[in-house]
């Protein structure tokens, strides 16, 4: 199923719900944002995430990045504040510890979040770098950071803020593994169990889905359709105007093998009624035929009829065209295509 019907899925049902948290690594430099990083964990702790930081790192050696390392491998999600500081420099990179478990985070493929001061330059003089290295550094520092997922910020409030609309977007578009008690732990039997069975039942129910579109919508019975008789309309570049009688049969077997395909425009519609009219004008051995040969045209009002006809019979459907939302597009449901098979298909010959 695919194209113009890609909108019908079978809704996948949920077997159960486990109550799962993210871990966040929320990396920054330390003393000149106390502040805000506690709005920033304020605000994960109400998101129901883990924070994770360098509170549990107080000292800087080769065990403690070993350790920061495995735990931003462990968290779904990093986190950077980036107020006026670049802060303390490895001396074996010459980069800051930020700027190295920035760097790690991104190695690794970890979903990141930076949360830059809209405005250091007005921040007090003991929350920037002091000298000209700092400095550059700091801005090249921030300059990358501009480059991915980033959010500005002012203050707390904002900040906090910030980290509820890129945590929320994060946990949509890219859904991490998440903790979970070990009480709501299901074994793996019955794990491979839930599975089998919302598989089965995902089948079943795109099963029932195709069998209901297969099938004409309730209470079309009550419709015209089939030997019931309407008229048509065609209105010539003359404004000559000619009435058809026609059966709703046969407008039918004139237009759904036309939408089979791609979806149509309703000039083909209108072609496909507008050559139903000629043929029964010869047939008839209508007069007015060769005023039909001119620039014959469907009135709005008979086109509109078969057109509502035919999609209450259950037989077409109508979806805006990609290109151009103002141009709808026909196509045969399920349902249309075998119907409009079974009117256009060889009978077989009764007689004797």
């Amino acid at each position: 199923m695919g194209g113009w019907e890609g909108r019908w899925f079978a809704k996948r049902p949920t077997i159960y719900f486990v109550d799962k948290r993210h871990q966040v690594f929320v990396s920054s430099t330390f003393e000149d944002l106390r502040e805000e990083r506690a709005a920033v964990i304020g605000a994960l702790i109400q998101l129901d995430c883990f924070p994770a930081g360098m509170e549990l790192f107080p000292a800087a050696d080769d065990d403690s990045w070993t350790l920061i390392k495995s735990v931003i491998d462990d968290s779904d999600y990093y986190l950077v504040i980036l107020g006026g500081r670049y802060g303390t420099l490895d001396k074996a990179t010459s980069k800051s510890y930020t700027h190295l478990e920035y760097e790690y985070a991104l190695s690794t493929g970890k979903p990141t979040i930076a949360l830059l001061h809209s405005n250091p330059g007005a921040l007090p003089a003991d929350k920037t770098e002091r000298t000209d290295d700092g400095r550059k550094r700091f801005d090249d520092f921030r300059s990358e950071l501009r480059q991915k997922n980033c959010k500005l910020w002012v203050d707390g409030g904002e900040l906090a803020l910030a980290v509820f609309t890129g945590v929320l977007h994060l946990k949509k578009t890219r859904p991490g593994v998440g903790w979970i008690k070990a009480s709501e732990a299901a074994d793996d039997k019955l794990k491979d169990e839930l599975l089998r069975v919302r598989g089965e039942m995902d089948s079943m129910s795109a099963e029932l889905e195709q069998a209901r579109r297969r099938n004409p919508p309730a209470g079309t019975e009550e419709l015209a359709q089939g030997q019931d008789r309407t008229s048509i309309v065609v209105e010539t570049s003359e404004r000559a105007a000619s009435r058809y009688e026609l059966a709703w049969e046969e407008i039918i077997r004139a237009v759904l093998p036309r939408t089979f395909g791609a979806a149509v425009e309703d000039g083909i519609i209108a072609s496909a009624l507008c050559s139903l009219a000629r043929e029964k004008a010869g047939n008839q051995g209508d007069g007015r035929l060769p005023a039909l040969w001119g620039h014959p045209v469907v009135s709005a009002s008979s086109f509109g009829k078969v057109i509502n006809q035919m999609v209450a019979l259950g037989l077409i459907e109508g979806m805006p065209d990609p290109g151009n939302p103002s141009v709808t597009r026909w196509f045969a449901t399920l349902y249309g295509r075998q119907e409009g098979c079974r009117l256009v298909a060889v009978r077989r010959n009764l007689g004797t």
